[in-house]
Order: structure tokens, then C-alpha cells, then sequence
């Protein structure tokens, strides 16, 4: 299973857990993924089928540069304040004498910024900053701006709260969080660029402090019930929140909701969860959310089944809604950079090395190198492609190092994706020229776009319905029923190795009208290899009969690999 989310622990600490047809645009998804727009209904249901899929992936790249290590005690220890759990990488560069101190201090309103230290190389620039509003215990404070600029005033990185929220590497983004310790707040802003020569003077302004606290609602959630369970909340932006409860393998339960807002800018701002409680106290849980461009927040939590079903269980809503905000702009010049110790760990890498996958061709393009990590690029030839491996890992000199993909952009040329993936240097790691690199693909999830065969719903009502066929080799159970005028259809397998179905479609005449995917999920992409659930629903469905189709069913594969050479 991947790591937490940022976000997930930025949750969990904050609520005291410490232990058209407008079905969502998959372009947009948050994970650290943009994807690029497109237009006709099929190729929407071919791209959202892959959006998802990839969004755990993780990849490790190396590049055949030497890293020189020199300590630095003052920045190695100073890194010891800092939370490095998402970005080892920038403490791994500090303790090994890449970063440079700057210790400039601005205070505005009571609240004190400072810069503490830098790292910049020829592929980007990290800063280290921490702020102290003079809190005695942690709250969630975001900026409403924060701009970089040159000694001129030229702007060269400009992130606001929902952007950073995004972690889109392409264009920046910062992250703080709690120091007890010190009872401020550590963070870092990362950013692709850089400067010419070996040396440069900057500007920074953070604008804006705003507050957010967190907001509960009692849910009378229905365990019994594994259909979907709608709850309107109308509050903090939030129009509803849909709700499906599922059992499934190995005495565990997965709990898939989507949360529906009428206000974009807080949709990526208050982060919806659900609480499950015995006694008051949050259960044990492990999950994944993802957030949508289109005013939509899904999530999907695995809890054991036995502890669900115990006594004085309770569930919330819980949500961020905006507290007090110190308003003002807290400015920093003078800020000298210089990229000088790190220029020999810092080299761009054209490789141009081919992968072929049952998606077709790419290309591993170019690899960017830099003393926190690497990021490389990969380009497909067939459109919408990605690769298709649930694991992605490079073996350097004998050693499996991982990473993670922050980005799918589109070239602009027939919609061919270039991903990103980021991977953190390790600090015990010395990277050598003449280390044997490998990119090792493990777990193929296969997509099968070939299967035509109608499914026929008949008896449409308020009454379930089900009835069980193959898809391809797979046998499939569909359970279909009407709820508040509309038709709810769900899709799942016994069988492991059955992916689950990317999306619907009801045939009218001559029209194709697409389902609209509830919880925005891929089956196969999250957690547990045996779920396959997917939920469509068809709005203001009138109909008592359908002849419903499907777009694409995944196939799993774990024993399949590729291995690839970079050198």
C-alpha cells in the first residue's frame, strides 16, 4: 500500500488522529496529477479509465552523476526541526552540505517570517521558511498568496492556497506543518525554477494568514444498507455527501464517499472526511482521497468489518471552515542564492530510452537531477497512454529505490501524455556514473476495450435487481434499482484478478449516454487488489427496461514485469 497523502496526516493531526452530462472531468484530478482537457464522450470514458488508475504509482530514476557529500553541522542539525516524512529528499541535500543558511526574519501583525535556509541548483529552488503567530498548540493556517521575484521585481513563482493544496510541481507549491518543539510552524516552497551564473538576489512575499477549523456532523449511517446513502449537509460550502458501504475480502469493509460543493475554490480548501468512532475515540484506518476539478471531493477508507460492527460506533462529517485571518504582507529581499556546491550534483540527462507496454510505445525522455531527488519524464506515442504497471521502481546497483508521479501534462499533439514521476534521494546512497540502472514495471493492469455485448436491465424500480454475466473471462454480478429518480448501477467480481469496470453507457436510438461514475474510482487502482466494485448512476433515469454497455474492464496481472535498461 502507498504512503499517506500529505493531506491525509495534515487530517489525522488536525482532528487529534495521530496513531452537458456532468459526470467528473478525470483530466483535472489532484494527486499530484494534471491531465489535459478533452472533448467527445467516448474518449472521455477511455481517459477517465486510466486518470485513476496510475494515481498511487510510484518510480525511481537515476542519472549518472557522482554526489560529492560534505556535512554541513549547522544545516543538518536545523534540518532535525523540520517534518521531512513526504520530502526525505531536502533533508538528505542538508545533511550532505547542499543547502546554504539565510536566517532573514520579517514581522508584520504580530506574526514573525523567516526564511532559515535555501537550496538551488540548475534544475529548481527549495526555501525553508518558518512562521510563529504565537500559537501554544497547532492550528491549520494557510496563505492566501505566496510570491517569489526577482532582485528587480520580475515574478518568478506565484502560489495561492488552492494551488498549494495541489502540490503541482510545474507550477510550485509550499507545505508547513507544526513544531512543538518550538511552537511555530516549519515548512519549505519548492519551485522548477532557477537562475543563470551561480548566483542571484531574490524577493519574497507571503500575503494573507488564514485560519481554518475543523467542523463536525453526526451521520446516521446505515450499515446494513450497501446501497448508496445520500446526506445533504448545505454547510461550508457542501452540498451533500454519498455514501456506500461494501464488505469484502479478508473481514474488511470499505467505505467510499463523495462530497458534492457548489463553490470550486472550497472544494480544494476544507477537505471532507468521515470519522468512525467507538467510545468517541477514531478507529483504525487506512484509505486514499482524491480531489476533482469539478466542485467534487472522493474518498474511499478499508476498515476491519469485525470492529465496525461493534458497540457505540458513530460517524461524523468532518470539514474545514475558515476562522479568523490576519491580514497583511510579510516582505523579504536581499535573499542571495548560490547554486555553486551543488552544480555537480545537478545535470539534466536526455536518455531517449524506448518502453513498450500493452499501451503502446514511450519514451523515458529526460531526467532532471537535483541534491533533493530526481524527476524524469516519460512521453507516450498513442493517446491518452500510460504505463500500466501498479509498480514502477529502478534498481540501482542491486537496489529497488521507489518514487512518485506528481504530473501527467498533454504535449498538445493529439493528446499524448508526458508523466512526471519525482523520487526523493536517499541519504545513505552514493549515486556513481558507472552504477547498472534498470526500470523495473511490476503488476500489469491490463485494459480490455474489445467486449460489445449488451447488458439487458429489465424491471426497473425501487427494488434491486441483479443478475450475473461473464466479461470476458470474469463473471460479473450487476445490482441495478432506482433511488430519487434515478438509476444507481453497480458492477463488482469474485474474482481478484478482475480489475472492475472503468464506466457505463446506455445505448437510446443513436444516442450513447455515459453513467455518471459516483465515486469517481478506478477498481484495482487503491488499496486492496480484491476490489472491483464501481457504482454509475443515470440520472432522472424514466425507463423500466436499458441496454447498457461498457466502455473498458481492467484485467489484473501481478506476476507480469518488464525490466529496462537506462544506460
Amino acid at each position: 500500500m502507498s504512503k499517506e497523502t500529505r493531506v491525509e496526516t495534515d487530517l489525522a493531526r488536525r482532528l487529534g488522529d495521530e496513531g452537458g452530462h456532468d459526470y467528473p472531468d478525470f483530466d483535472a484530478m489532484w494527486t499530484r496529477i494534471d491531465l489535459a482537457r478533452q472533448e467527445s464522450e467516448a474518449e472521455s470514458a477511455r481517459r477517465q479509465g486510466r486518470t485513476m488508475f496510475l494515481r498511487g504509482r510510484r518510480l525511481a530514476v537515476l542519472s549518472a552523476v557522482a554526489l560529492v557529500l560534505i556535512a554541513t553541522p549547522v544545516l543538518a542539525s536545523m534540518s532535525g526541526h523540520w517534518d521531512f516524512t513526504f520530502r526525505p529528499g531536502v533533508k538528505s541535500a542538508l545533511n550532505h552540505g547542499f543547502g546554504q543558511t539565510i536566517d532573514k526574519s520579517v514581522t508584520n501583525n504580530g506574526v514573525t517570517f523567516t526564511v532559515d535556509s535555501a537550496m538551488s541548483d540548475d534544475n529548481g529552488t527549495t526555501l525553508l521558511y518558518s512562521f510563529d503567530p504565537g500559537d501554544e498548540e497547532p492550528l491549520e493556517w494557510r496563505f492566501s498568496e505566496v510570491e517569489l521575484r526577482t532582485a528587480d521585481g520580475e515574478p518568478v513563482v506565484k502560489v495561492n492556497d488552492v494551488q498549494s493544496m495541489r502540490m503541482n510541481w510545474k507550477k510550485g507549491y509550499y507545505s508547513h506543518i507544526w513544531d512543538k518543539e518550538n511552537k511555530r510552524y516549519n515548512g519549505f516552497l519548492e519551485t522548477p525554477w532557477t537562475f543563470d551564473g551561480k548566483e542571484t538576489e531574490l524577493q519574497l512575499s507571503v500575503r494573507g494568514l488564514q485560519e481554518y477549523n475543523t467542523k463536525r456532523l453526526p451521520l446516521a449511517l446505515d450499515l446494513a444498507e450497501t446501497g448508496v446513502q445520500t446526506f445533504p449537509v448545505q454547510d461550508g460550502g457542501i452540498e451533500s455527501a454519498s455514501i456506500q458501504i461494501s464488505r469484502e475480502a479478508e473481514g474488511k469493509m470499505v467505505l467510499k464517499s463523495l462530497y458534492t460543493y457548489w463553490d470550486e475554490r472550497i472544494a480544494n480548501t476544507n477537505l471532507p472526511a468521515i470519522l468512525v468512532k467507538k467510545d468517541g475515540k477514531l478507529m483504525e484506518r487506512s484509505g486514499t482521497r482524491v480531489g476533482l476539478d469539478n466542485g467534487k471531493w472522493a474518498e474511499q477508507e478499508i476498515y476491519q468489518l469485525d470492529d465496525i460492527h461493534q458497540q457505540n460506533i458513530t460517524f461524523e462529517l468532518a470539514y474545514m471552515t475558515p476562522g479568523k485571518k490576519i491580514d497583511g504582507e510579510w516582505n523579504l529581499g536581499g535573499l542571495r542564492l548560490n547554486k555553486e556546491k551543488a552544480l555537480h550534483a545537478s545535470a539534466i540527462r536526455t536518455l531517449d530510452v524506448p518502453v513498450r507496454t500493452t499501451e503502446g510505445e514511450a519514451v523515458v525522455r529526460k531526467l532532471f537531477i537535483r541534491p533533493t531527488g530526481i524527476r524524469v519524464e516519460i512521453e507516450h506515442g498513442n493517446s491518452y497512454s500510460r504505463l500500466p504497471y501498479k509498480g514502477v521502481y529502478l534498481s540501482v546497483g542491486g537496489r529497488k529505490l521507489e518514487g512518485e508521479e506528481w504530473l501527467t501534462d498533454n504535449t498538445g499533439e493529439g493528446s499524448h501524455y508526458v508523466q512526471t514521476y519525482v523520487f526523493d534521494a536517499p541519504p545513505d546512497l552514493r549515486l556513481t556514473a558507472d552504477l547498472p540502472m534498470e526500470l523495473l514495471l511490476q503488476y500489469e493492469v491490463e485494459e480490455k476495450w474489445d467486449y460489445k455485448q449488451p447488458i439487458l436491465l429489465s424491471h426497473i424500480s425501487g427494488e434491486k435487481q441483479t443478475l450475473t454475466m461473464d466479461v470476458g473471462e470474469y463473471p460479473v454480478r450487476w445490482t441495478y434499482y432506482k433511488q430519487n429518480g434515478d438509476l444507481y448501477v453497480e458492477s463488482e467480481s469474485s474474482d481478484e484478478r478482475f480489475g472492475g469496470i472503468n464506466q457505463t453507457f446506455i445505448r437510446q436510438e443513436d444516442r450513447r449516454i455515459p453513467g455518471h461514475i459516483l465515486f469517481d474510482w478506478i477498481p484495482g487502482a487503491g488499496l486492496n487488489d480484491s476490489l472491483n466494485k464501481r457504482v454509475d448512476v443515470y440520472p432522472g433515469f424514466e425507463e423500466t427496461e436499458a441496454e447498457m454497455y461498457i466502455f473498458m474492464y481492467l484485467v489484473r496481472h501481478p506476476e507480469r514485469e518488464l525490466t529496462v535498461k537506462l544506460q
